[in-house]
């Protein structure tokens, strides 16, 4: 997680330029939470990949989904109404999957990783309340992803190694919004406690792949079905025209943490 770190300490930093004199209306939010993402082309390549496992009684366990993943931002706020405050952040979203299976002196090691780093925008509204401890409010927001994924396979007889690394990326767009409850601890420090909902659906992801020998070759994204068989992963960028582009779906809901500090 040395990224989330990352992301929080720039926005801290930039809170601390910007905050100005007193009661100017300007904050700073540390999120965390776990965030659950569609990411439906993964998914349905892992649970093709199960069910013929399955079907061929390999008895070598399953292979991992991607839908729970941790998430952190932080954000700087500026409150220019009582109850309209506008944010500017930034965070990390990544989950893994991992699967390895070893028979004799045969191996076989695959490793999945998607990373998505969103620069966002929002806007808050609090709703009128007569309590002054917890305040609800809605919100929401778009931004830009740049999101990163990762593949590693290989094949091990007795002590040969076949196998590739590939690392591609894009960036997308995505829209969210949601509630929360802001529970006052002392006068210019919160607790937030907020659901919500995102919409990121990005295509056209290229990279490079690099085999065991040393070799690269560009690559894209591919997500195709042939007797049967469900392939989401790198294909070569020269046969691109010969599959169907792979996506990244970040949409999803999520339930977070947070804590509101102002100035």
């Amino acid at each position: 997680m040395k990224g989330a770190w990352t992301v929080l300490a720039a926005v801290a930093i930039v809170a601390g330029l910007s905050s100005g004199p007193a009661g100017a209306g300007v904050g700073v939010r540390v999120t965390g939470g776990m965030s659950y993402i569609a990411y439906g082309n993964f998914n349905d390549f892992v649970d093709n990949v199960n069910e013929r496992m399955a079907a061929e009684t390999l008895g070598v366990g399953e292979v991992g989904n991607i839908h729970w993943v941790p998430e952190f931002s932080g954000e700087v706020l500026y409150s220019f109404m009582p109850t309209v405050a506008v944010g500017i952040g930034a965070g990390v979203l990544s989950g893994t999957s991992t699967f390895e299976v070893n028979l004799g002196g045969s191996g076989f090691s695959f490793e999945h990783t998607v990373k998505a780093y969103p620069i966002t925008g929002t806007v808050y509204a609090k709703i009128p309340v007569p309590f002054t401890f917890a305040k609800p409010y809605v919100f929401a927001g778009g931004g830009a992803y740049y999101t990163k994924v990762k593949f590693n396979e290989s094949v091990t007889v007795m002590t040969e190694r076949q196998g590739y690394d590939a690392e591609l990326s894009k960036w997308g767009f995505g829209i969210h919004g949601g509630a929360g409850l802001e529970i006052s601890i002392v006068p210019m420090v919160a607790v937030d406690i907020g659901v919500s909902a995102r919409a990121a659906k990005m295509k056209g992801f290229t990279g490079t792949a690099t085999s065991s020998d040393g070799r690269t070759a560009d690559v894209f994204l591919a997500y195709y079905t042939s007797d049967g068989a469900v392939t989401y992963g790198p294909e070569l960028a020269a046969e691109k025209g010969n599959y169907a582009e792979g996506e990244v779906d970040l949409s999803g809901f999520a339930v977070s943490l947070s804590l509101k500090v102002s100035f």
